[in-house]
């Protein structure tokens, strides 16, 4: 009986937990993103609006920029013999079609990398 307690001490005493964050890279505020004006707004003033763009498509008579960043929040319980975790991943992205005139013919987005949640791992 005694044997059982101090191994299951052992065990308990030798866990632990681990909270992780990991930013892809940096937020764009929302109302910076709502400037940009389909017809209106330039390639030169998307660029200076958002920085260089993470990925460029070309498309037939376009061209696509493409904004990412994303948040990871991990979450783990471990012990010697037994480790769970938790992970959440949420992404904004944004999407800018540009013409071969320069001009913004197009933008998309989607704000929801704050959304990462730390959690249980049975959650």
């Amino acid at each position: 009986m005694g044997r059982t307690i101090l191994t299951a001490a052992a065990l308990f005493a030798l866990g632990g937990c681990y909270f992780g964050k990991k930013n892809d890279d940096h937020t764009w505020d929302p109302a910076l993103v709502a400037r940009i004006e389909p017809g209106k707004t330039t390639k030169a003033q998307v660029l200076q609006l958002l920085g260089p763009p993470k990925q460029v498509v070309r498309l037939l008579e376009s061209e696509a920029y493409m904004y990412t960043n994303s948040i990871e929040k991990d979450t783990n319980t471990f012990l010697i013999v037994l480790n769970l975790s938790r992970t959440d991943k949420q992404y904004d992205a944004i999407t800018v079609i540009i013409n071969r005139q320069d001009v913004v013919t197009a933008v998309g987005s989607r704000f929801r990398a704050e959304e990462a949640e730390y959690g249980f791992p049975w959650e």
